[in-house]
């Protein structure tokens, strides 16, 4: 009997585990070839626009944009769903031709989203130290160089969040002073205030100098370019793990700057898909590249609330089958080579007491993780060192 796997958003990589060092033993990954889509539900989530009139072009930075409908790395784009000519009237998944998906906004999301923009707009490490209710779990790269992306398979899970928390899952490019702190952060997670719901989604975040920066499609500056509503920006991800399961579904997730344009670029690794970019003219520092990355997990709950879940809500020590996990962890070097991290260049950071979140890192797991870690945690009260 075939058995046909729904899926809401983008495609997903299936994780069969049996353990090494921190995943407890030996490991098998295949790629799920059974996934399919379904449209009711991700179509009453986004709106279809014409490309040249999405939000990003309503920036004053990119009034004069040319769109790049493909980065110049890509390969064998003539045969990639996301051709224009190919789009078929009549498909629920799909814009029309020359029309884009764009998360529908609802003013009191965009009210939200604005306050908690302007609480990221500087390194969140700096706010979680200093500000009540932010909390993260990070690796860093510590190396003197300029990068030019990053890729990482994030493990998916539900988590059940209060309308005024929110959990993420994410890595992170940054670059540039406190002053003129430039971002790139894109991950999957819940976040009720923003969407409306405790779904886990595709969610994007940018910051461009002091004071300028938001979520996804909300302010002008993310340009999308592929007209599948299961690939953009606020997709609902869909199917998640199971706590203790010896499967784990993943998002895999690229961003790479392009060489010729500067633009970076957010990819979905199967296919692959392309899904958009965030153009270098947003950008004073991150247009030439970016200094830091880092992968990990951030919540935030208001002052005297308890943390929200991190990760599969379940800390390091319970091991691969129940914690959160990011593996295939690769940074895009100053020369554009796609490599693997390097144990010797990254660095643990918390900020929080390890019984509501931790992060562990062994470095390599076998052929099939490479360089992976767990993380995460409950959350609860009295986080705070």
């Amino acid at each position: 009997m075939v058995f046909i796997v729904v899926c809401l958003s983008l495609t997903y990589c299936k994780i069969d585990a049996r353990s090494n060092t921190l995943l407890e033993g030996e490991n098998h990954f295949t790629r799920s070839n059974n996934l399919r889509k379904i449209q009711h539900q991700v179509d009453r989530d986004f709106y279809c626009v014409d490309i040249y009139e999405q939000p990003a072009l309503q920036h004053p930075l990119l009034k004069n944009h040319k769109i790049q409908l493909y980065p110049t790395f890509a390969k064998n784009v003539i045969q990639s769903s996301l051709s224009y000519s190919k789009i078929m009237d009549g498909n629920a998944d799909k814009c029309l031709a020359g029309k884009v998906p764009i998360y529908k906004r609802r003013k009191v999301h965009q009210i939200i989203t604005n306050l908690s923009s302007r609480l990221q707009t500087d390194d969140f490490q700096q706010y979680s130290r200093s500000s009540p209710g932010y909390h993260t779990v990070t690796l860093d790269t510590t190396q003197n160089m300029i990068f030019h992306g990053a890729s990482v398979e994030i493990g998916m899970y539900n988590l059940s969040l209060q309308a005024d928390q929110y959990s993420m899952s994410s890595m992170w490019l940054e670059g540039g002073s406190s002053m003129e702190f430039n971002s790139i952060q894109i991950g999957v997670g819940v976040h009720p205030s923003l969407y409306g719901d405790s779904k886990l989604r595709l969610t994007g975040h940018w910051t461009a100098y002091k004071k300028m920066g938001c979520y996804n499609d909300n302010c002008p500056g993310f340009v999308q370019v592929n007209q599948d509503k299961d690939y953009a920006l606020g997709s609902v991800m869909y199917p998640t793990s199971l706590i203790g399961s010896q499967s784990k579904w993943t998002a895999p997730i690229k961003i790479k700057q392009d060489r010729t344009t500067g633009h970076w670029w957010l990819i979905i690794q199967k296919e692959p898909i392309y899904v958009g970019y965030w153009p270098k003219e947003l950008f004073s520092h991150l247009s030439k590249g970016a200094s830091l990355i880092k992968f990990g997990g951030q919540t935030y709950a208001p002052p005297n609330k308890d943390s929200p879940p991190m990760g599969s809500g379940r800390l390091p020590k319970e091991k691969f089958k129940n914690s959160g996990f990011m593996g295939l962890l690769k940074v895009i070097d100053s020369e554009y080579n796609e490599n693997d991290i390097n144990p010797k260049y990254m660095k643990q950071y918390s900020d929080t007491k390890p019984d509501c979140y931790d992060l562990w890192y062994h470095g390599y797991e076998g052929s099939e993780y490479k360089q992976s870690f767990l993380y995460g945690g409950p959350g609860g009260r009295n986080c705070d060192i």
